[in-house]
């Protein structure tokens, strides 16, 4: 019979929790909620854990600056969203400093809770609430029951900015929030927020709109000579801390100068944001009183002719960008080779003496960070056409994974190992147990199945401990080659197989590259 030697010691030291620590701050956020302040506070949290005999351990921090947490889901976040959906092994809990910092829709909670039982059962903890300590359905009764209070007080904090400005709709007074850039915000002799000119801003608007229409510079061309003098832009000149916290260094673009003088609130008008019919995006346009006229709230800082003169200019030479008609397609798998940004297929359309034109193209949009800052898109400012992009694509798939087995990446929970393993710890005792004198396996007759399923339990012990014991990835076949797939998948179904499996489709100005990882290749 094979001899069973059970090391307890081991399984019996308790297991560390790996702590990720979720940090957030949206536009409207304060000092109070800083991520210095929520980071210094969780690991202060931490250590007190420690000091309760509680073994935590701080294995990363996702921070997210600038996102609102009513608008964006925790998976659609850049730093959380990539540890959730790629990292997801590596800890055990998500401990965020409030629970609104990390969720304010009752449905995201949801969602997130799904996806904790889906990776390992997860758990949650905040540092300022501690009844999330809790666990169990009681805790997943209060988290759902907080996250519904934090959707209300959002929902009640909009009403109340949306009641108020409404309650000024048609006076001279600034309603809130930053002012378009040229203008800034003083108090008033009764009071009340105004807006005034900003003289240096108006100096730099006039600057720019001289070299477009006299000088006849492109946008590009003046966004170039303002980021080398390193002139503040619209947003990079507010006066918040967040901004020097969160590293950001905003830049100035072609694009940015030309929606900056299209924008009427330049003229001093009063603007509001309309939902454009049929559409799910909105424009700023004046306020027009009860009386018929719109509301001037600051001086002009162009004349009547020459904002028409600039108009024209840039009605003459501007590209108007407008969301595709259908999605990009494999968004997370075709990637810019330069930083490794997504890609995003935009459709400019300009007005010629035909007709509108438009000029479909591969462009990378996602955010990056050169040294301290964060800058959007690539030095380079290449592009793709989409029919090369696409047809390269399918060239390069299928010449280096036609023929591999197509395989799905599932998640695979290590305790479930560590369970099995504990309970044939404590069933061969009381099986040799049962094969001692007048016990139940003590016969000639019933001895050998005794030993049989001692030898059972022995080999599957074994196999279980060679095997990882922590959460991790494992490779499921779906029983057909990727050119099977790709002649019979849809996009979306393809672009979730490529992205579990970690397809990359790399893009250059003159070639290609598709990554894959080294277990794929045929």
């Amino acid at each position: 019979m094979t001899t069973f030697d059970v090391t307890t010691d081991t399984l019996a030291r308790q297991k560390p929790v790996r702590v990720l620590i979720a940090l957030r701050i949206s536009y409207l956020t304060d000092e109070s909620t800083s991520l210095e302040r929520q980071l210094k506070d969780a690991r202060e949290y931490i250590s007190k854990k420690a000091a309760l005999g509680l073994n935590w351990v701080e294995v990363g921090v996702a921070r997210d600056v600038h996102v609102s947490a009513t608008k964006q889901h925790p998976l659609d976040r850049t730093e959380l969203g990539n540890w959730l959906k790629e990292r997801a092994p590596e800890f055990d809990l998500i401990l965020f400093w409030k629970l609104d910092r990390f969720i304010r829709k009752v449905t995201d909670m949801q969602d997130m809770l799904r996806w904790a039982d889906a990776h390992g059962r997860k758990t949650f903890a905040s540092v300022t609430e501690p009844i999330f300590d809790m666990t169990g359905p009681l805790q997943r009764a209060i988290i759902t029951l907080f996250s519904a209070l934090a959707e209300l007080e959002a929902k009640n904090t909009s009403v109340r900015v949306k009641s108020f400005r409404e309650s000024i709709r048609e006076q001279q007074r600034w309603p809130g929030g930053m002012p378009t850039y040229g203008f800034e915000v003083y108090t008033g002799e009764d009071g009340a927020a105004r807006l005034r000119q900003n003289p240096h801003q108006v100096n730099v608007i006039r600057e720019i709109a001289n070299r477009l229409v006299t000088t006849r510079d492109t946008p590009a061309i003046v966004a170039d000579d303002l980021n080398a003098r390193k002139e503040p832009t619209p947003r990079g000149a507010r006066p918040s801390s967040r901004i020097v916290e969160s590293g950001r260094a905003y830049q100035w673009t072609a694009a940015g100068l030309r929606k900056l003088l299209k924008n009427e609130a330049l003229m001093g008008w009063k603007m509001e944001s309309r939902q454009v019919p049929g559409k799910k995006y909105f424009e700023s346009t004046p306020i027009i009183d009860s009386t018929g006229n719109k509301i001037r709230m600051a001086e002009p800082i162009f004349t009547d002719k020459e904002w028409k003169t600039l108009q024209d200019h840039l009605n003459e030479r501007s590209f108007s960008v407008s969301s595709p008609k259908h999605v990009t397609p494999f968004l997370d798998v075709i990637l810019c080779g330069y930083c490794k940004g997504k890609m995003r297929l935009h459709v400019s359309r300009r007005e010629t003496k035909t007709g509108r034109k438009e000029y479909p193209k591969f462009r990378c949009v996602s955010p990056r960070k050169v040294g301290d800052r964060t800058r959007y898109g690539c030095d380079q400012q290449e592009s793709w056409d989409p029919g090369r992009l696409l047809a390269a694509f399918e060239e390069h798939l299928l010449k280096q994974l036609g023929d591999a087995e197509a395989e799905e990446r599932i998640y695979v929970v290590g305790d479930e190992n560590e369970t099995r393993m504990r309970e044939i710890e404590e069933l061969v005792p009381v099986i040799m147990a049962d094969m001692g004198p007048g016990r139940r396996y003590a016969t000639a007759l019933l001895r050998p199945q005794a030993e049989k399923l001692l030898d059972n339990l022995s080999a599957e012990y074994e196999g279980l401990r060679r095997m990882p014991t922590g959460d991790r990835w494992e490779y499921r076949s779906l029983g057909k080659t990727w050119r099977e797939m790709w002649e019979a998948s849809k996009v979306p179904e393809l672009e979730k197989l490529m992205r579990r499996n970690g397809v990359q489709f790399l893009c250059y100005p003159d070639s290609f590259e598709l990554v894959t990882p080294a277990r794929l290749m045929v």
